[in-house]
């Protein structure tokens, strides 16, 4: 093979990993995962993990903001524990992911040992996020094709997972071991 040849895949390769090296950051990730691991425990210890509290002690935080997070930090005694821990960019980086989970409707559903039918109200087409959280010592499986989502969402004892979707613009019902979400539409 010529030369040329050679230096074209050289430049490609060298293209290649500049893109790589330099892409922009997905900042949402990046404080996403300071949110899970800051401190050795993240804020989802007292938030839980999707910001809503989750019964903890800390509370709702979805679509905190910066001067929200900063008088935590210096007033709250748990909050103080973090505050060296958490640079400035950090510290923006984290508000940057809570600001994206506040400004999606959120649907909590709470899976316990009661049979209980939970309704929660939906504004069709809007880009949600429904937070399981699974009470129960048993693994459990909830079918999401009702939100025409061709997946199932496995949720171990004790844990909690989500899933972000497009609110349908019509009613529709979550089963899961007796228990019910109804999330109804204004038709």
């Amino acid at each position: 093979m010529n030369m040329s040849f050679y230096k074209l895949v050289a430049a490609m390769l060298l293209t290649a990993y500049a893109n790589v090296v330099y892409a922009e950051p997905n900042e949402t990730v990046f404080g996403e995962n300071l949110y899970l691991t800051i401190g050795g425990y993240g804020c989802k210890a007292c938030h839980g993990k999707y910001g809503n509290g989750a019964g903890n002690v800390g509370g709702n935080i979805r679509g905190s903001s910066l001067d929200q997070l900063n008088y935590a930090l210096e007033n709250e005694p748990t909050m103080q524990l973090l505050s060296d821990a958490l640079a400035p960019e950090q510290r923006g980086l984290i508000v940057q992911y809570l600001a994206s989970l506040g400004a999606m409707p959120l649907v909590e559903w709470n899976i316990g040992e009661d049979t209980d039918i939970k309704a929660q109200q939906l504004i069709p087409k809007q880009l949600s996020q429904l937070v399981v959280k699974n009470d129960t010592l048993v693994a459990i499986a909830v079918d999401l094709s009702p939100l025409a989502i061709n997946q199932t969402l496995h949720i171990e004892p004790l844990d909690t997972q989500a899933v972000r979707f497009v609110a349908p613009a019509f009613s529709v019902s979550l089963q899961v071991n007796g228990q019910a979400l109804q999330l109804l539409v204004n038709e």
